[in-house]
């Protein structure tokens, strides 16, 4: 890996859009001790992360790495490709955002978050150059993602796009292969107002002569991948959906490969979307050189062993079921409210959402309604005021017939929920990371990766 030069960048989007980072919380008690206060705003360009990671000895520089961005799924492909790089016995190193609870699990080893006097021993190496340049947190973030993984001595890493591609500051690298799941209308207010604005940004991360691959099926943003990766050089192959079968336990699917013939996959992953997830995860390994081997028998194993926290992650209590999912723009909450109703989640369903202010919350909304027949709108906590939505006139997307309750509090939004819930119904918590990594901590499932690690591991 080696820095692009900021000169490259092409300079800012037009709009400014809302002010606030998708970096670590300021209030979480990690990022806290990790992090000096920064400024709490998108910065963009790739000069700063570039010259933060100079600073340090530039992290990962000779470690091979795979880069995803796009709109949807991008983390799940990011987790599937580390799981199958683990089964062939890899030391991979995972970095992913946002998180649900913990910064903690933005950065894992072998699928395990490293101990906090790891990340805070690269934090005190890089902390002199945050108070001299004042990056973003996502930059700070970033900048000390390279640099734990780099101490932990990984063997390859996995790296997810933040926000957009072209200037974030993940896209300092120069990737083995480069994937964009689909792209979409999010943060319209920092990144354009229709999709092929949308898709430049994104198709920003694809690099001269290395391969890319997608899933994008829409002819406008294909023509911008396609043009992009034709000026760089850069072979770009469409990943189709494979056939498959969805239940409640998760997916099969068939996937045809060129290496390894045809796949037939299973996996703990709920949701037809995820057809093209483990798609375009597989195919896309067919762009590593020869040196990184990957056998059939680890792309099972790998597929059937990832199972993502917040990911239509189903739970019981007593005769209620739960089923968490950070469906957080409209066409995620489609995806979930089409798969509540494929695999015949009993009804009543009675939803917990919580929507952050800079998304279409009326789209999401409007999506989820039919899934759902009675809905909670709650507030989730720990996010700037700025992001603050207004639950009672986000009501109004909802159909005027359907029963809904406004309960700011995230905590009596589940009591609430479960007083509504009969025996045998589902309760369907989703709108955003945050929320549903509250109601985790509500019920007492937090994840592993959220946890400090049992000893320490670096």
């Amino acid at each position: 890996m080696s820095p692009v030069d900021p000169g490259e960048t092409g300079g800012e989007p037009s709009l400014s859009g809302s002010s606030v980072d998708f970096g670590p919380s300021p209030d979480d008690p990690l990022a806290a001790r990790l992090f000096p206060p920064l400024p709490g705003t998108v910065k963009w360009g790739l000069e700063r992360t570039s010259r933060l990671l100079a600073g340090v000895g530039h992290p990962l520089r000779t470690t091979p790495i795979l880069h995803v961005g796009g709109t949807n799924g991008k983390g799940t492909v990011a987790w599937l490709w580390a799981g199958i790089l683990q089964e062939a016995g890899l030391r991979v190193g995972l970095y992913t955002s946002p998180d649900l609870i913990s910064f903690r699990e933005r950065i894992l080893v072998e699928g395990r978050p490293l101990s906090d006097l790891a990340l805070e021993a690269a934090a005190d190496e890089l902390r002199p150059l945050l108070l001299r340049e004042e990056p973003s947190r996502f930059e700070a973030a970033t900048a000390l993602a390279f640099l734990a993984l780099e101490r932990a001595r990984v063997e390859v890493a996995v790296v997810e796009v933040g926000l957009g591609g072209r200037l974030d500051a993940t896209n300092v690298v120069e990737p083995l292969v480069t994937a964009i799941t689909n792209v979409g209308l999010e943060h319209r207010s920092f990144l354009g107002r229709d999709l092929t604005t949308i898709a430049g940004e994104k198709a920003g991360i694809l690099k001269p002569g290395v391969a890319a691959y997608t899933t994008a099926r829409e002819a406008d943003v294909l023509d911008v991948l396609t043009r992009e990766a034709a000026t760089l050089g850069a072979p770009l192959i469409r990943v189709p959906e494979p056939s498959g079968t969805l239940a409640m336990e998760g997916i099969t699917v068939s996937v045809p490969t060129r290496r390894w013939g045809r796949l037939e996959l299973t996996s703990p992953l709920v949701g037809r979307h995820h057809f093209s997830n483990v798609a375009l995860a597989v195919r896309s390994l067919e762009g590593l050189p020869p040196r990184i081997a990957v056998g059939a028998e680890e792309i099972r194993r790998g597929v059937a062993g990832v199972r993502i926290p917040g990911r239509f992650q189903v739970e019981r209590e007593g005769e209620r079921l739960w089923i968490l999912d950070v469906a957080h723009n409209a066409a995620a909450a489609e995806a979930m409210a089409s798969t509540l109703d494929r695999v015949a989640a009993p009804r009543p369903r009675v939803g917990v959402v919580g929507i952050l202010a800079d998304k279409d919350h009326a789209a999401v909304l409007s999506r989820l309604a039919p899934a759902l027949d009675v809905a909670v709108l709650t507030i989730p906590s720990g996010i700037h005021s700025s992001r603050v939505w207004n639950p009672h006139e986000a009501r109004t997307a909802l159909p005027s017939e359907m029963e809904v309750h406004v309960e700011p509090d995230v905590g009596r939004a589940v009591d609430l929920a479960r007083e509504l819930m009969n025996d045998g119904a589902t309760g369907v918590v989703t709108g955003s990371f945050r929320l549903v990594g509250e109601v985790l901590k509500v019920m007492g499932r937090v994840p592993p990766q959220a946890l400090p690690p049992s000893s320490d591991f670096e």
